[in-house]
This record gives structure tokens, sequence and C-alpha cells, in this order.
């Protein structure tokens, strides 16, 4: 199962990205925790585009695609603005001892995205940023002949 759709990079838009979510982990049937996994990930990747992103006021584009396969939803989310790496630019130290004594308020949200998903990667394709994940769909995958219960008693 795939959907997709191209967005106006502006926070108004936000409620169409969201949409597309919800509407694509219904009919995949996913559980709810997994739907409000993946609207959190698009809402921060969203919201830094807008924020950060695109020049105030350029509305420029956002791709966002999402695909199902064992088990788990894969996001590409895409982006013209200036290159940036989500992965290696955005730097949170949130390892370093008494970290939160120092560090201003915010600039979490990437850390968040990284630890909601099972896998992150980037890449710049020409003029866009790519960041693809993948999130568990919340259900459980079908159970292989392996796990099949045996023979009562065996």
């Amino acid at each position: 199962m795939r959907a997709e759709g191209t967005f106006r990079a502006r926070l108004a838009s936000f409620p169409e990205v969201r949409g597309l979510a919800e509407a694509f982990g219904a009919a995949l049937g996913a559980d709810h925790r997994a739907i409000l996994r993946i609207v959190l990930v698009l809402e921060e990747l969203f919201t830094n585009t807008v924020t950060h992103g695109y020049p105030a006021g350029s509305e420029g584009p956002v791709w966002v695609t999402l695909a199902s396969g064992c088990g788990e939803i894969e996001i590409t989310y895409e982006d013209v603005a200036p290159a940036f790496n989500p992965l290696t630019d955005a730097s949170t130290a949130l390892d370093q001892p008494h970290a939160h004594e120092a560090r201003p308020p915010g600039g979490l949200g990437l850390a968040l995205v990284r630890g909601l998903s099972a896998s992150v990667g980037y890449t710049r394709v020409g003029d866009r940023n790519r960041v693809t994940l993948t999130l568990s769909t919340g259900s459980p995958p079908p159970p292989s002949p392996a796990d099949a219960p045996g023979p009562a008693g065996a």
C-alpha cells in the first residue's frame, strides 16, 4: 500500500499532511499509536521545514510518501530547502552529563523523530533533502510456521 502528496510549506497546510497520514494508517489497519507516531514524525519534519528550511513566506514544496510492508511503514519526506542532514547537522547533546541544565528549550524534535523510528536515513538527491524513516505499524508480524503451537501435550 502506498500514499503520497505534495504540500505547500506553510503551517496552515499541516492538516492536509496529517489527513494523508491518518487516512493511510486507517486504510492499513495500523493501531492508533502507530498513526500518532506517523503524525508526530511528519509534524516535526514539516514544522522544521517551514520554520528553518525555506525563507519566510516562500511556501516551497514538501513531498510525503507513505508505504507499507512487513509490519513497517516507510515515510519518505522531501523538500528543496538548503541542504540539511537532520542526522548529523542537528546535535542535541542529550548524552552529555547535565546537558539539560545548559541547553535552552526546544531543539529536541529531531531527537524525538530518531527515537520513534526503527531506522532513519538522509540523502541529498539533486536539489532535494530526502529523509527516509521506518516505523512499526504496531501490529505484530504474522506468526511463522515455527511459532505455530504443537499438538496438545507435546
